[in-house]
């Protein structure tokens, strides 16, 4: 925390309170904001925060962005992706986009479409294993799955001779 040489005497302690809470730019997202965490400020105008449990702290901001129910953002997008441990290349093949497509996505040059924004909620739900968004993840596709089409009055199966079921025709 501390530069090398550096004292304790040096930096001016801070505590973010409600009325004062601490910007947390660093996990990528411009709205980010903390409250109960000490911070230092540096005579060179440096902020260094402690931030406890800070895996969690990732965990309950990917989590608000997956449950949220406002357009997602390019950087939103891409600290999803980043909670995933996924590259860009890989990301953009998940989310049937091309890399450069998404790179603008990420940047803030091009809109995201609804239906890339709910890719990227259920992809995460889905692949960060996560408690509890696994659920929301089934309920989510379910209501996609509606979206697309009226619901089947009846739907009517049969078994063929090898013990395997398919819908009559």
């Amino acid at each position: 925390m501390e530069t090398p040489g550096m004292t304790q005497q040096n930096l001016t302690e801070h505590l973010a309170t409600d009325q004062q809470p601490f910007h947390f730019t660093d996990c990528g997202l411009d709205n980010v904001y903390l409250v109960g965490v000490k911070y230092f400020t540096h005579p060179d105008g440096r902020i260094v925060a402690e931030i406890p449990a800070l895996k969690q702290l990732m965990c309950v901001i990917a989590r608000d962005l997956v449950l949220s129910r406002s357009d997602l953002s390019g950087s939103e997008v891409r600290f999803l992706r980043k909670r995933l441990g996924k590259k860009a290349t890989e990301y953009s093949r998940l989310l049937g986009l091309e890399p450069e497509t998404l790179s603008r996505i990420e940047n803030g040059k091009q809109p995201i479409s609804s239906a890339t924004q709910k890719l990227a909620r259920l992809s995460y739900a889905i692949l960060s294993e996560e408690p509890g968004l696994l659920d929301h993840a089934r309920v989510f596709l379910q209501s996609m799955l509606d979206e697309l089409q009226p619901a089947k009055e009846k739907l009517v199966l049969e078994i063929r001779g090898n013990n395997e079921w398919r819908e009559a025709a």
